[in-house]
C-alpha cells in the first residue's frame, strides 16, 4: 500500500493511520510519501529516501519542497 501527502489535517491523519494499520495487520507493507506535514506520525516511520521536489510557489512556500518516502511501522504494543 502506498499513500502520499495525506497527513495535513488531524482528523484525516487519525482515520488514515487506523486504515493503514489494517494493512499492516494483514502483512501488507505500507509506504508513505510526505514532505513533513504537521500530523505525520514520525514516531512510527522509518525513512527510506529523501527527495528535493520542484513545486510551484502558488501551492507551496518554496520552489523546492523536501520530501521523503517512509515505511510505516506497526504501533508499539499498548498504544
Amino acid at each position: 500500500m502506498t499513500v502520499g501527502d495525506l497527513f495535513y489535517e488531524r482528523d484525516l491523519a487519525a482515520r488514515l493511520l487506523a486504515w493503514l494499520d489494517g494493512f499492516l495487520a494483514d502483512g501488507v507493507p505500507v509506504l508513505v510519501g510526505d514532505p513533513g506535514r504537521s500530523y505525520l506520525p514520525k514516531d512510527r516511520l522509518e525513512k527510506l529516501a529523501d527527495y528535493a521536489v520542484p513545486v510551484t510557489r502558488e501551492l507551496e512556500d518554496a520552489e523546492i519542497k523536501n520530501s521523503a518516502v517512509w515505511r510505516l511501522m506497526p504501533a508499539a504494543r499498548g498504544t
